[in-house]
């Protein structure tokens, strides 16, 4: 590693973190993009890139959580009975898939491309759904009781985490809203307090993991140290600073930035489909 990358890799977890705290997405979103051409620059086959990409971005993306749980418990927004009923589920989802994902090659670069496509079309939609005036006037509510329905956003969201290394964030907030009737902010600050829950499980299975191919760097399992903690600084930081935030922040310009965001990475991951 040289200078430039010990500035930007904590710019980038800066942004993911802020990002993470604005809009309860783990900040997967920056992380895996990056996270796959640092990989590919050492030469690891297709198969490995994915291994080390999904470790570091998860191992990322729980760093975020931990900070956005930190913060809302400081302010009182917590809710650990609903993070811990929706979350283990979800886990326990994450966990069975990272056990498949290490079994062999069958978890293609190609596959792992189109799942984390799909999930950035979902965010792109749900971002953009709703009318102005509605976004604008959303007001925190109490979050009510378990419902049955809570248990399919979970492992839908253990299954997210796993397979395209985002935070799950991108199922949660957008299903939070939808059938749960959550308003944004209510959804954003449920979603990050269960994105620590569904990390922890894949995160341990890839740090006690030894890989098939080595990469040219100090690591530990699949979490490369010298790329995860300096992006990981960032995001520690950010990741309170981009929830407070959003408190600020109309809810229809968060929508607006985080679908344009969206759907630059997304094009980017087109054309890597596409000319390889």
């Amino acid at each position: 590693m040289d200078w430039v990358e010990w500035i930007v890799l904590p710019l980038v977890g800066a942004v993911g973190g802020f990002l993470a705290g604005m809009l309860g997405v783990g900040g997967g979103i920056i992380f895996v993009p990056l996270l796959t051409w640092l990989f590919n620059r050492m030469g690891l086959s297709n198969a490995e890139v994915v291994k080390y990409t999904l470790a570091n971005s998860i191992f990322l993306v729980f760093i975020s959580g931990v900070s956005g749980i930190l913060k809302q418990r400081k302010i009182g927004t917590l809710n650990w009975q609903k993070a811990l009923w929706i979350g283990i589920p979800g886990a326990i989802v994450s966990l069975i898939w990272s056990y498949f994902i290490q079994q062999g090659n069958w978890y293609k670069k190609e596959s792992f491309q189109l799942v984390f496509l799909s999930f950035l079309v979902i965010s792109i939609a749900n971002m953009l759904m709703g009318n102005k005036k509605n976004a604008t006037e959303e007001k925190e509510v109490s979050i009510p009781g378990f419902r049955p329905l809570e248990l399919v956003v979970s492992m839908l969201a253990g299954s997210v985490v796993a397979l395209s290394g985002l935070g799950g964030g991108v199922i949660m907030v957008p299903m939070f809203r939808m059938f749960l009737k959550m308003p944004m902010r209510s959804a954003t600050a449920l979603s990050l307090s269960i994105i620590p829950i569904l990390s922890i499980a894949p995160l341990a299975n890839y740090l006690s993991t030894v890989p098939h191919e080595t990469a040219k760097v100090a690591h530990t399992g699949y979490i490369s140290w010298p790329y995860a903690l300096p992006i990981a600084i960032g995001v520690a930081i950010f990741a309170g600073i981009g929830l407070k935030t959003a408190k600020k922040i109309p809810v229809f310009y968060l929508r607006i930035i985080f679908a344009a965001l969206s759907t630059s990475i997304l094009i980017k991951t087109v054309y890597d489909i596409f000319h390889p």
